[in-house]
């Protein structure tokens, strides 16, 4: 029997220092097969660091008949490569550590999962060195997605990222970088540097003297290889994280280690990810061969749930037939270029590629949705924040043309209105989709409807301020957002980071009407040892710290105290805080968003309880959400909306609202706007679930039933005396926007009841 599988890996580039190992190890592997019955053919293809470079290799080699690929090291090249193997039904070992959030079909991952590695190395550098750290990295996938998931780690434990940095490929002069991380004073670094950046960057490091200030560097990239590009001096000291390491003492890694030395013909370093490499390109040969076929399916169904003894101890294929179930170490860098173990989880870690948090490293969350979404008969779909496709149930891939990996636009997100019916849910850093066939809503809502993240209208003039919000997501400019209560300011704000720059950095709320008189301040700036009686033992950082590189939402800001609004004026001016009881000015980037019920200029006016220069700081973009009386058309898809909402969560109930509930919401003026539609809808569906019914006008509460009744008693019709009290008003005043002004309503919707009720033209002079 003779095979080829197609080697691809950077033999020239960036990460060449690195991949030049996994690709020896890839062949060795193979050379083992070859001493037998079976013969293994190795192509080799050089993609020299380069994505497209990746993808056109593995397509060439694709149409001359090879489907099993290994290889490929950053995650832009594996991601360049999913539509090749969809196409050609190719199948990938990907043998190296990455940021989790997929499970392709078409991919074993044999590398160690972020809370496998990063969450462990994150651990005992907290318990060790402290909670304050600084993150430097290549600026690609991985290190953006591994530093998203740093953030959380931190702040769930109260510490911080002090700054996060990155790097083009191949950077050489870290000295500048190095010399804000000195004035940052972190307790640790934590490098996501790829390639022959590491080399610069550790002997930058030694050269300045930061190892003198006992500052290690933890990286899970950072291994044996590349601890052999850099000079002996410069090696010791520092931190990384792996089920392998080449200084581990068992029989069987010694028999590897002397093995592969002897193919190579001299003494190699060997990595991590080399092993990953020979132990992924062995599991995919020895199931090819039981299977006697080379198809992928086939391939993964006889690895699924396998169990097999290593150099580094016992791993299992998960159920999802994906990831590896593996011990985790860590080791601490030697002169010699090898790692002392320090650490040792003397127990296989679970692999969760979609889940962030360590304390759910074990839960079976994510086995259990990848067999309900093989039974389903619902469209699933889980986006990552970028808008990457990370799971999709069987369903949603018989109704959709999407695949996973696959990235999809904002345009192409909002489609998905058009032909269902759509829950979305926001769990950050994921979005998930629902999807539902469309069921008696108006075939021209979703045609004449307006998205912009999670805002939905089809109100003409809340439309109009949705342009403004995409112009203010595309800005760096601080936003005003004025609004009545409970008209959904939260959500707005939200939206516009969401669609920004700032997207991968926290979106911090801060309801500044509820805080404490004598604690906004420490909130706000934070506080450090001893700034006030009570205080936290080491102080803590504030708000603007936490949403650093992020946004921060000031929501009530109109009833924020004169002297706290002096302090805010100088961080928007300054972009530095000082904490309370402290001295020191900390830089922050950080992009503010305001609201307020209040209205805003006439407080300026009185001169007493607003400052004119942070409102016009503030109000660079400004935006107004109409309240819920004056978008009755919205009143509908917000209803549909919840409504799925309260299924979801409550597993069952109506979907359906009867005519006369419909009349009697609509024709109510809805005072606590969208946040009161809300909390009837949830009580009317409870009700109606609680009887197995659809909800009908006795669900509603009696201050809705009382105005439906005195509406149908009335003596003369309601169209009617609308018309009179419009066409009365516009005689009395000179354009049409007077005439909406003294009725109370927008000028959008005055114009609609003009054409509603076939008035006469006026013109708004």
């Amino acid at each position: 029997m003779r095979i080829k599988i197609g080697l691809l890996f950077s033999l020239t580039g960036t990460t060449s220092i690195t991949e030049k190992g996994q690709c020896d190890a890839a062949r060795f592997a193979t050379w083992e097969y070859n001493r037998g019955p079976c013969k293994i053919e190795a192509v080799v293809r050089d993609i020299c660091s380069d994505p497209q470079k990746a993808a056109r290799e593995a397509e060439a080699l694709a149409q001359k008949g090879i489907r099993i690929f290994v290889g490929c090291y950053t995650s832009a090249c594996r991601k360049a490569i999913l539509p090749v193997l969809e196409a050609y039904n190719c199948l990938l070992v990907y043998p190296t550590l990455y940021e989790g959030r997929e499970s392709h079909p078409h991919v074993i991952y044999t590398g160690e999962l972020p809370n496998q590695q990063i969450h462990t190395l994150l651990e005992y550098m907290t318990r060790q060195y402290g909670k304050r750290v600084y993150c430097i990295g290549t600026d690609y996938l991985y290190p953006r997605e591994t530093n998203r998931q740093v953030h959380t780690f931190l702040n769930e434990r109260s510490g911080a990222v002090v700054k996060e940095h990155y790097v083009p490929f191949g950077h050489q002069h870290f000295q500048d970088i190095l010399a804000d991380i000195i004035a940052q004073e972190p307790d640790a670094i934590f490098s996501t540097l790829v390639g022959k950046s590491i080399v610069s960057f550790y002997r930058d490091f030694h050269r300045l003297g930061l190892y003198r200030k006992r500052l290690p560097i933890f990286s899970p990239i950072t291994k044996e290889t590349e601890l052999a590009e850099i000079e002996e001096e410069y090696r010791a000291g520092h931190y990384s994280s792996a089920s392998y390491f080449q200084s581990l003492p068992s029989d069987e890694n010694k028999a590897f280690i002397k093995g592969f030395q002897r193919f190579m013909g001299k003494e190699l370093p060997i990595s991590s990810v080399m092993f990953n490499t020979y132990l992924g390109t062995k599991m995919v040969l020895d199931s090819l061969l039981e299977a006697k076929s080379i198809n992928h399916q086939k391939i993964i169904e006889r690895i699924g749930g396998r169990t097999f003894s290593t150099a580094c101890g016992t791993m299992t294929v998960d159920v999802s037939h994906r990831h590896l179930s593996r011990p985790v170490k860590i080791g601490k860098s030697m002169a010699n270029g090898q790692f002392e173990i320090v650490w040792d989880s003397s127990r296989s870690i679970s692999p969760n590629p979609y889940l962030s948090n360590p304390e759910s490293a074990h839960s079976p969350h994510e086995a259990i949705l990848q067999e309900w979404g093989q039974i389903s008969d619902e469209a699933l779909i889980v986006l990552s924040a970028e808008g990457i496709v990370m799971y999709m149930s069987q369903q949603a891939s018989k109704l959709t043309e999407l695949r996973m990996g696959q990235t999809i636009t904002s345009e192409k997100a909002n489609s998905f209105y058009r032909s269902f019916d759509v829950t979305r849910h926001e769990k950050p850093p994921y979005l998930f989709y629902l999807l539902k066939p469309k069921w008696d809503a108006p075939p021209c809502l979703a045609e004449t409807s307006v998205r912009f993240g999670r805002v939905m209208t089809v109100q003409s003039a809340y439309k109009d301020e949705l342009k403004v919000a995409q112009l203010a997501a595309q800005s760096q400019a601080n936003v005003l957002i004025l609004g009545e209560t409970g008209t959904g300011k939260e959500v707005l704000a939200e939206s516009i980071h969401r669609e920004s720059d700032q997207r991968h950095g926290p979106f911090v709320a801060v309801n500044t009407a509820t805080l404490p008189r004598d604690l906004i301040a420490s909130e706000l700036f934070g506080f450090v040892d001893g700034a006030f009686t009570g205080a936290r033992k080491g102080g803590a950082i504030g708000k603007f710290e936490a949403a650093h590189d992020g946004t921060i939402f000031l929501d009530e800001i109109g009833d924020m105290p004169l002297d706290l609004q002096v302090a805010l004026l100088r961080v928007i001016e300054s972009k530095k805080i000082v904490r309370l009881g402290d001295t020191k000015e900390r830089p922050v980037n950080v992009r503010i968003i305001a609201a307020t019920n209040r209205n805003l200029e006439e407080a300026v006016s009185l001169g007493e309880t607003f400052r004119s220069d942070l409102f016009y700081r503030l109000n660079v973009l400004s935006l107004t959400i109409p309240p819920l009386r004056e978008r009755i058309e919205d009143i509908e898809h917000l209803s549909r909306q919840f409504l799925h909402e309260f299924r979801s969560a409550y597993e069952h109930g109506p979907l359906a609202i009867e005519k006369n509930a419909w009349q009697a919401m609509t024709a109510y003026s809805w005072p606590g706007n969208i946040r009161e539609l809300r909390n009837v809808l949830e009580r009317a569906f409870l009700l109606a679930r609680s009887e197995h019914t659809n909800i009908r006008l006795e669900h509603l509460p009696r201050q809705l039933r009382h105005d439906q009744r005195q509406q149908a008693s009335a003596p003369i019709s309601l169209k009617n005396l609308e018309r009179q009290v419009i066409e009365q008003t516009l005689q009395k005043t000179r354009s049409v926007g007077e005439a909406a002004q003294l009725l109370g309503i927008a000028r959008s919707t005055l114009y609609r009841k003009i054409k509603e009720l076939q008035l006469l033209s006026y013109s708004d002079d």
